[in-house]
């Protein structure tokens, strides 16, 4: 009980802000107009200076290939299960493209930093190196093709690439490694700057996710919301953080596993899905689902974490 008490506590404060965004959207104080402009300062702006100082001033040992296989493999894994079971019992190709899409694909931008902030300060920055550039790559190559596929579209490998390339948080992450590695600094007037807007991601995100969810009073395909929502916050975890803890990884390497697997999906499954025809409104509600249903599965996963000795807090 003193595990579970201690994982309610470190879940509560973002929920809270997430709730504070959503409240915000239902009283009018923010629009789709503002919510998108505010995304684009977060990823363009907030996350990346952020990032680039936890990266450029961490503690890093190299690469790991074996948690790199780990990380891809275990996203296709979740990715190939669920394409190939939910193609038996959903009939429509929309809502088929939109539960298979939502059920692999997480918020660990928005979401997963955040909480993995919350759980493990100073973590060591090399598996947070490998989501980033493999791990949300994946995300970004499994939905090209899920999408393309059943709308009818050819996978184009060129405009893949070409996401990979203009990713900030890639060109982010090569940058604070060639900084780190260079030993480089800016003016100390820039650097406070960029770290005063590197404050403002964890919680403006928050509130701009909070604020893009659709409550929905309509319970029509429940069932699916459900299920994907279930997929993406318990079983995928359940089912790959035990195979990290026996590959031999480290306590930090298993706990961005765990972050990674278990987050909600991401908000942007709705953009790409409903921009390449797949089930808007279901994917509204998957989103929505997992955000509350996570409300109880971080707690649980956090309260394990720190049973098993994984998490120090």
């Amino acid at each position: 009980m003193e595990y579970l008490q201690l994982g309610i506590s470190v879940i509560i404060p973002v929920f809270f802000v997430l709730l504070i965004g959503q409240i915000l959207k239902i009283i009018g104080f923010v629009d789709e107009t503002f919510i998108s402009k505010g995304n684009n300062i977060i990823f363009y702006i907030a996350l990346p200076c952020s990032l680039f100082f936890n990266i450029r001033d961490s503690k890093t040992h190299g690469i790991d290939v074996k948690y790199i296989a780990y990380i891809m493999l275990g996203t296709v894994f979740v990715f190939a299960i669920t394409w190939f079971f939910a193609r038996f019992f959903i009939e429509d190709k929309n809502k088929l493209s939109a539960f298979v899409h939502c059920s692999y694909r997480s918020n660990f931008l928005y979401i997963g930093l955040p909480i993995l902030n919350y759980i493990y300060p100073n973590i060591d920055m090399d598996p947070v190196i490998i989501v980033f550039v493999f791990g949300i790559s994946m995300f970004n190559l499994l939905a090209i093709i899920l999408l393309s596929y059943y709308s009818g579209d050819e996978f184009n490998l060129k405009i893949f690439l070409l996401k990979i390339i203009k990713n900030p948080m890639i060109i982010v992450t090569i940058l604070a490694l060639i900084a780190k590695k260079s030993s480089f600094s800016f003016y100390q007037g820039i650097e406070d700057g960029m770290h005063i807007l590197g404050f403002l991601a964890t919680p403006f995100s928050l509130l701009m996710v909070g604020a893009s969810l659709e409550i929905s009073k309509h319970n029509k395909d429940f069932g699916l919301s459900f299920g994907s929502a279930f997929i993406k916050v318990v079983l995928a975890a359940l089912v790959l953080v035990p195979i990290a803890y026996f590959l031999g990884f480290d306590k930090a390497q298993i706990t961005v596993a765990y972050v990674f697997f278990a987050t909600p999906c991401a908000v942007n499954c709705f953009i790409m899905g409903k921009n390449m025809g797949s089930d808007s409104i279901l994917t509204s509600k998957i989103i929505t689902v997992s955000y509350l249903m996570s409300i109880f599965t971080y707690a649980i996963g956090i309260a394990l974490l720190k049973y098993f000795e994984i998490i120090a807090i």
